[in-house]
C-alpha cells in the first residue's frame, strides 16, 4: 500500500540512549588475569558499553535476524511496521552490547481507550537475546527500560515536514504523551521454566494458562504472566494505573 501524502513521517535523531550503568548487576563484568603470577596480580574489569536504540526502519533487517534466531515463530511485515510505531519509541527497543546488537524487546499497549472494561496494560510480545550475551542482565535492562518507559510516558518525537508541500497541521501535530501505564503482560510458552521465572523475578505472577496460544509450535499453551504493579516491583512510589 503506497504512503499517504498526509502520512507523518518521524526524525530518528537522538533514538540512541545514553550508555546504560549495569555495574550494579551481576554478570556485567569481566574479570581479566592480565599477570602470568600469582604475585602482584593485576585484575582488570572493563566496562562494557550498552546502549538501547529505538527500532527504525533501517534496524529492521537487525531485529527481524534477532528475532528468528531466538524465537521459533515467523512474524509478518505487519508486525515489523506496527512495533515502529512512534507512539511505542520508548518501550520498543534494540541493546548493543560493545556496539554489537545481541537483543531486543517489543511490546504494545492494550486498553488505552477512555471508559474501557479492562485496565491499561503493556504487553510484551517479544524479548529475544541471543544466546552468547546472556546472562550478563541485558534482558533484565530491555524489561526494565520499557516497564519504566511505560510507567514514566514521554513525548513522541516531532514529525518531519513532508517535501512534496502537502503539509498539514494535524500531519505536524506532535502526538500527546500516552497516560501512566502500570500494568504489564507477557506470555511464557508452557515448559520454559527458565523464562517463567525471569519474568517472576521482576514482579510478574502467574495468573492463567492460554491453550493454543502458539499454532505452528508445541507446546502450543501459554502461561500467562502478569505484573499488576509496575511501580511497586520498581521500587518507586504508587502510581495510579490510566493517570495522566
Amino acid at each position: 500500500m503506497s504512503k499517504s501524502a498526509t502520512t507523518p513521517t518521524y526524525s530518528t535523531a537522538g533514538t540512541v540512549s545514553a550508555p546504560i550503568d549495569l555495574s550494579g548487576l551481576k554478570g556485567e563484568h569481566t574479570t581479566l588475569d592480565l599477570s602470568s603470577s600469582k604475585k602482584g596480580k593485576k585484575v582488570v574489569k572493563p566496562n562494557v558499553k550498552v546502549t538501547l536504540t529505538s527500532l527504525t526502519l533501517n534496524n529492521s533487517g537487525t531485529l527481524r535476524r534477532i528475532n528468528s534466531v531466538v524465537i521459533p515463530i515467523v512474524y509478518s511485515d505487519k508486525f515489523y511496521k506496527e512495533v515502529r510505531d512512534p507512539l511505542l519509541d520508548d518501550v520498543n527497543k534494540l541493546i548493543y552490547y560493545a556496539d554489537i546488537p545481541v537483543g531486543a524487546i517489543c511490546c504494545k499497549f492494550d486498553n488505552l481507550a477512555k471508559g474501557s472494561k479492562e485496565p491499561p496494560t503493556l504487553v510484551i510480545l517479544t524479548l529475544a537475546i541471543l544466546a552468547p550475551y546472556r546472562s550478563l542482565n541485558l534482558g533484565t535492562s530491555l524489561l526494565l527500560s520499557s516497564l519504566k518507559a511505560s510507567l514514566h510516558p514521554t513525548t513522541p518525537p516531532p514529525p518531519i515536514p513532508a517535501d512534496n508541500n502537502t503539509n498539514t497541521r494535524a500531519s505536524l501535530t506532535v502526538a500527546p504523551p500516552r497516560v501512566k501505564v502500570n500494568r504489564a503482560l507477557a506470555h511464557v510458552q508452557v515448559g520454559n521454566e527458565d523464562a517463567k521465572r525471569f519474568y517472576e523475578r521482576l514482579g510478574f505472577k502467574e495468573v492463567g494458562i492460554e491453550e493454543n496460544y502458539y499454532s505452528k509450535v508445541e507446546p502450543h499453551g501459554a502461561i500467562i504472566m502478569v505484573c499488576e504493579d509496575i511501580a511497586k516491583a520498581l521500587g518507586e512510589s504508587e502510581q495510579p494505573n490510566g493517570s495522566a
